[in-house]
């Protein structure tokens, strides 16, 4: 498995269910809007997967394009856009985490691995695991700490400091969040972060059930 989801292998259909059991912003209500219909538009037009449709809306261009071309919404398909791009989430930069030492950043920089798509290929099988932490010269756990790094990372909307607060949790891999009460995963990152040590932006409840069904 790949640091992200393959979009070819996720069909028009299952993006749909995906959206409908989502968690939806105010600002993203409008995926919501006769959505079946909508999807129904996007698949007579040629898309059949998640791939297929991040090409159709790459850019301001396509966007403008693909709306003429259907008559949907500009403003529905720019954040159907940016939906289906939060499931790449940017790379994040190895720097910004904070529960690393400074030395293993400053060894991996100097092998050219400074984002967390880099490090995931050479941690997330046991045996290049295994090469990774001879060349750092690092301990089974410190390795495994990269790993783990980097697994989570994966998740959408988890950023470095976000990230730092679940190693140190009971939640420090994706099957474990996966797997989580929200509710008692909420209590206990509120508790880790009582002062604020690892993560300064506020927690709520709704967000972990976001984060568990994500």
């Amino acid at each position: 498995m790949g640091y992200y989801i393959d979009f070819n292998i996720i069909t028009l259909e299952e993006f749909q269910k995906m959206l409908e059991s989502t968690y939806l912003l105010p600002s993203q209500q409008i995926i919501a809007e006769d959505m079946s219909e909508r999807f129904k538009v996007l698949q007579a037009h040629g898309i059949n997967n998640m791939q297929q449709l991040q090409q159709a809306l790459k850019n301001k261009n396509a966007v403008n394009s693909f709306s003429k071309k259907t008559s949907l919404p500009v403003d529905y398909l720019i954040v159907l856009r940016r939906m289906v791009n939060s499931y790449h989430p940017q790379p994040r930069m190895i720097k910004d985490y904070a529960v690393l030492n400074r030395e293993i950043i400053d060894k991996l920089e100097r092998m050219g691995i400074k984002t967390t798509p880099q490090l995931y290929d050479k941690v997330a099988a046991k045996a290049d695991r295994n090469v990774l932490k001879k060349e750092l010269d690092i301990n089974d756990e410190e390795a495994l700490l990269l790993a783990r790094l980097c697994d989570i990372s994966r998740i959408r909307y988890v950023n470095p400091a976000f990230a730092s607060l679940l190693l140190n949790s009971a939640y420090d891999t994706v099957i474990k969040i996966r797997n989580a009460n929200y509710r008692e995963m909420y209590e206990q990152l509120v508790r880790l972060n009582e002062d604020q040590r690892y993560y300064k932006g506020r927690i709520n409840q709704k967000d972990m059930e976001f984060l568990v069904n994500d």
